[in-house]
């Protein structure tokens, strides 16, 4: 109930956030990786978002991704639920390869500020696809 007084203004949602991120990746290979993600919101649910992370166990694959998330409005401010599209760039010993990301997830509000985000993503290049589960924690400013 906390978490559906803080919104109840739209005028007074923060704009900007940034999350930190760990995730687990599926198929060829499973890997752990790290990373970090800024967004900024034009609208209460159209973000923009940015995100740079690293898989080390994968013998250091770097990764860049842009995308957009559209929040859906489930009448609760306790459980936000979105989806994703966007661009990514894999970078491995000077080689990039692009991809194509589709996914989506969950952010639960801790405080005004404070979301816990869990995500899962899919990333489809030429050659097949990959797809990364991942949780982090958000702050909203």
């Amino acid at each position: 109930m906390l978490a559906m007084g803080l919104y109840a203004e739209e005028n007074d949602q923060p704009k900007w956030n940034t999350t930190a991120i760990g995730s687990y990746v599926l198929s060829q290979g499973d890997a752990f990786g790290i990373g970090g993600a800024v967004g900024y919101s034009l609208t209460p649910r159209l973000e923009l978002e940015g995100e740079i992370g690293t898989l080390p166990g994968v013998g250091g694959v770097y990764f860049v991704s842009e995308g957009v998330l559209y929040n859906f409005d489930n009448g609760t401010k306790n459980a936000i639920h979105y989806v994703l599209g966007g661009f990514c760039q894999f970078i491995s010993l000077g080689d990039i390869t692009n991809a194509l990301m589709f996914g989506g997830g969950l952010k639960m509000p801790l405080t005004r500020s404070f979301k816990i985000r869990l995500d899962l993503r899919l990333y489809l290049f030429d050659e097949g696809w990959l797809m990364r589960l991942s949780t982090g924690l958000m702050w909203s400013f």
